[in-house]
Parts: C-alpha cells; structure tokens; sequence
C-alpha cells in the first residue's frame, strides 16, 4: 500500500510565517486612503482566508461602495508595495516548530505553497525564514482565477506537484495532506476530498473543527502525536 501523504501542501500567511499583522497594517493604510477605516478585530474577524482581490471586494461591498477593475488593481498595487516596505524594514519570522518541521517533511515528501498572497511577497518572506529552498511549487494569488477560499489553489498546487516530480499517475486530493489556518479554506478543499491539518495560529481550536487535525502549533513532536504516520527527518 502506497504511503501517505504523498505530499504536504502548505498555506503561508499565519501558518509558516507571522505575516498577517504585517498584511494588516497593509491593508489598513491602503484603505484609509479609500475612506474605509479597517479595524484589527474586522481584519482577523473577516478577511483571513482571502486572497487580496477577495478581501478587496469583500470590504467593499461591506461599505457598499462600488468597485471597478481598476480600482482592485490599484489597491492590490498600493498594498503589495506597502507590504513589501514592511517585509523589509520588520521581517516576520517563522512560527513557532515551523522550521523543523518543514526540513523534517522534506526528508520524505515533496512540498508546496499554496497563497493567497502574492508570489513578490511569498518569496521575500520564504527567503527571509531560510525554507525557500524546501518548496519545489508555489502557488500565489496571480496563479489562479478564482482566489481563497475556493479550493481552485489548491487544485492546482496538487496538479503541478504531480508534474514536478513526474508522476505517472496524478496526485488526488486525498494523497495530499493540507496545513491551514482558515476555517473557510478548510471546508471548501475537505469539499474537494483533502485531508486537512489545521494549525490555531489564527483561530481558537473550537473554531477549526472541519479539519481532520487540529494543533495548536507546527511543533513536531505536536504534529506526530496527532498524525504518527507522518515521517520526519531521516
């Protein structure tokens, strides 16, 4: 019987960096120049799980505020700048376990990002917790059509995978295992038949129960206690 999984699929934000106060403060200041004040308790509240564009509409509509094309591009511009003044001036490290985990899972498992952040943001971030170099695929928001939580990322990030490392016989989503932190994410890829772990870096526990794993952090002595059949390390 093949082993499973055959591959770990990883969100970013909240789950390998600390990044969602830097996305945050982000989209707080490039807001305020739209009029639209977003308060902290707003932001974890409504808008984790969503890529940028999403976010973007999601506020909008909220204010009831029409919103054309150009209007989410120049935001996304504004924020994506923003974002990366403040990846470079306050770099956000890698969370708690995260480091030992990901080398320990890629000993035995090709590995992959899939974000809704974009691929400049993805990258610097990566190279500044040094696991660039642990992800063979990323899978950023410019990749796809239909942004998070809608499972398309994910589909796709499992479809690349599979050619990647050239797989005769395509990875399902049930030969993935998923680490997430967005309960709107995990329902919509365990609608899609992927076994997810869900990581409480941004949600209570309670909050997280459509996940077939919930942990507290990416600890790997944590991580193992709840999925033994995971191997790590040599």
């Amino acid at each position: 019987m093949r082993h499973w999984p055959r591959a770990v699929l990883f969100d970013f934000d909240g789950v390998i960096v600390n990044s969602e106060p830097l996305h945050f403060r982000s989209f707080q200041e490039v807001l305020k120049g739209e009029h639209i004040d977003l308060t902290e308790e707003e932001y974890y509240r409504e808008l984790i799980g969503f890529d940028d564009k999403n976010a973007i509409r999601h506020v909008f509509a909220k204010h009831e505020r029409p919103l054309s094309p150009g209007t989410i591009l120049r935001i996304m511009t504004k924020k994506t700048e923003g974002m990366m003044d403040l990846v470079r001036r306050d770099p956000p490290h890698a969370l708690p376990g995260v480091e030992e985990f990901v080398r320990g899972l890629w000993r035995n498992y090709p590995l992959a990002v899939c974000s809704g952040a974009v691929r400049e943001e993805i990258e610097a971030m990566l190279e500044g917790v040094s696991l660039r170099d642990c992800f063979g695929t990323i899978v950023a928001a410019e990749d796809v059509t239909k942004g998070k939580p809608d499972p398309e990322g994910y589909l796709l990030t499992a479809r690349l995978v599979s050619e990647r490392i050239k797989l005769k016989d395509a990875l399902k989503p049930g030969d993935c295992l998923i680490v997430e932190d967005a309960p709107a994410v995990i329902r919509s890829v365990k609608a899609e038949g992927f076994p997810t772990l869900a990581v409480a870096t941004s949600y209570v526990p309670s909050s997280l129960g459509d996940a077939d794993w919930v942990c507290e952090s990416l600890r790997p002595e944590e991580v193992k206690r709840k999925i033994p059949e995971l191997k790590l390390g040599v």
